[in-house]
């Protein structure tokens, strides 16, 4: 009996042990910023982060560090420690963002499964200027956190952050998803000292735009 009851004692040891010296993974999106050496994503996703890995489709995965952080406004830049080899097209903010009423915006999700055959998942939905953030309605996972949004003329209009994610930074209410306007993503890259792209293709269909800048939407692990 008490060889069983040590037994059990010591496992329970082991198990604390274990419970305790493990790190969790947390997936969110980001996208490539500037000359494409920087990824822009949500504060809450890496601040905790002893290692950060980008995943790009169907390339190499690249570690990165946190070089810029706004708790404030839930916003992180990471550095990439080496060149992705992945072609893209730079994406383009826009000026204005969003304006009061609500407007068509949509969202190039992340795959999971990184294989051959992935592609990046179209997600429309509708948006407006909420008192803070931008107000969403559209269908989202967690790991779309950090996705930039995009209005019908293909700018950057602000970063997607679920609700959930939205809350911990900023007094919103509702069970609808939100967006960090662009104005503070334009904020922290001028903080940061990234330049924006100022001449990226017009009038491209929807879907060329997809295919020429789906991978600028990448996947981060913070461990």
């Amino acid at each position: 009996m008490i060889k069983t009851t040590a037994g059990f004692f010591l496992l329970a040891i082991l198990l604390a042990f274990l419970f305790l010296n493990t790190h969790i993974t947390l997936l969110g999106s980001g996208f490539l910023i500037g000359d494409g050496t920087h990824v822009l994503t949500y504060h809450g996703l890496v601040k905790e982060a002893k290692t950060l890995k980008i995943k790009f489709p169907n390339e190499d995965d690249i570690e990165a560090k946190t070089v810029f952080f706004d708790s404030t406004n839930n916003l992180a830049v990471l550095k990439l420690q080496e060149i992705p080899k992945v072609k893209r097209q730079a994406l383009q903010m826009s000026r204005h963002g969003l304006g009061s009423k609500s407007e068509p915006v949509f969202i190039l999700g992340y795959p999971w499964t990184n294989t051959l055959a992935d592609q990046h998942v179209l997600i429309n939905g509708s948006a407006k200027n909420g008192s803070i953030l931008i107000d969403l309605n559209m269908a989202l996972d967690p790991v779309h956190s950090g996705s930039p949004l995009f209005n019908v003329r293909q700018e950057i209009v602000g970063m997607v952050l679920l609700s959930a994610h939205a809350k911990k930074a900023f007094p919103v209410k509702g069970s609808n998803h939100f967006a960090l306007p662009v104005r503070f993503l334009k904020k922290s890259l001028e903080t940061v000292r990234i330049n924006e792209t100022r001449s990226p293709p017009k009038n491209l269909t929807k879907e060329n735009f997809i295919s020429i800048s789906r991978n600028n939407i990448v996947l981060v692990e913070a461990r």
